[in-house]
């Protein structure tokens, strides 16, 4: 559905995401998916996702992360936005990385959003469609949030969007995260948590928190249940999230998803960088960003 008027290429960065709340129930449903409910957030911390035309599909991802084809979210979202809308995905998808992988970040949703927004535009579909919203669902929990990127409560699995709250966009935060390869698997962080079920935090407390603007409340009641289970799994994320938690100007600091990264709110954006300046110091990755209220843009 390209046509002469398209542009040769559209480019989109890709922000990451934290948890301020999450909470895994147990059991799953028949599709295999616990049930969840998340309050996340978009941080000025992005992935570039640059969609061309070309004779066939393509994804490549610089520095190379061992990406295959068929499992990519990029890929994926590709062929089900073909599918959905009876066109040929013949784009070339190109990825350069900053947020790691099997950080609890959420890059490759976020990168799988850039690529339905890009394929949107270029065959002139609504965004906003429910079509579009069901295939960014068909790719994973964390994907639907991004279509908006505005801070949300979502439950189900964590892939439908219940609830959006304005108050946090600028709020500084800091991602600390055990250097080089150290990530921790999220399929692997669900499994064990069937094995030991840790319980969860008072929602209810959050939202009303984030409803009335009391952050204090929010700091007070921000929970994530999969974090002891991340922690379990790698000494170096149960490391450097007590660490986080220790340091001078911290509101708030959890494991975001499953980690490997864990997150603090700030109280000044001075704070998050002397701490993420401590942290490089430290052998750990830490870098200071804020939170903002939008999903992949184009640039």
């Amino acid at each position: 559905m390209t046509d002469d008027t398209s542009p040769s290429q559209l480019r989109y960065v890709a922000p990451a995401k934290i948890n301020l709340y999450l909470g895994v129930h147990e059991g799953r449903d028949a599709r295999g998916y616990h049930g969840v409910d998340s309050v996340m957030a978009a941080i000025d911390f992005c992935d570039t996702v640059t969609v061309a035309p070309a004779p066939k599909l393509s994804v490549s991802c610089l520095p190379d992360v061992g990406c295959v084809d068929s499992s990519n979210t990029c890929w994926r979202a590709a062929v089900a936005m073909g599918k959905s809308f009876d066109f040929e995905p013949s784009y070339a998808i190109c990825v350069h990385k900053h947020i790691p992988p099997q950080a609890g970040l959420g890059g490759s949703s976020s990168d799988a959003v850039a690529t339905i927004l890009a394929l949107c535009e270029f065959n002139h579909l609504d965004p906003t469609a429910e079509k579009v919203v069901e295939v960014a669902r068909s790719i994973g929990a964390d994907v639907p949030f991004f279509l908006r990127g505005i801070p949300c409560y979502l439950d189900g699995s964590g892939d439908t969007l219940r609830e959006e709250f304005n108050i946090l966009q600028g709020t500084p935060v800091v991602l600390v995260c055990p250097s080089g390869s150290v990530g921790v698997s999220t399929p692997e962080a669900y499994a064990a948590f069937d094995a030991s079920c840790v319980p969860t935090g008072n929602l209810q407390a959050v939202l009303e928190a984030l409803r009335s603007g009391n952050c204090d409340e929010l700091y007070a009641g921000m929970d994530n249940n999969l974090g002891p289970i991340a922690c379990h799994l790698s000494s170096e994320v149960a490391s450097s999230a007590q660490w986080l938690k220790e340091q001078q100007g911290v509101r708030a600091s959890l494991v975001t998803g499953s980690g490997s990264s864990s997150f603090a709110l700030c109280e000044s954006s001075e704070v998050a960088r002397r701490i993420a300046r401590d942290a490089q110091a430290l052998g750990m990755d830490g870098l200071a960003t804020r939170i903002i209220n939008h999903g992949p843009q184009r640039i």
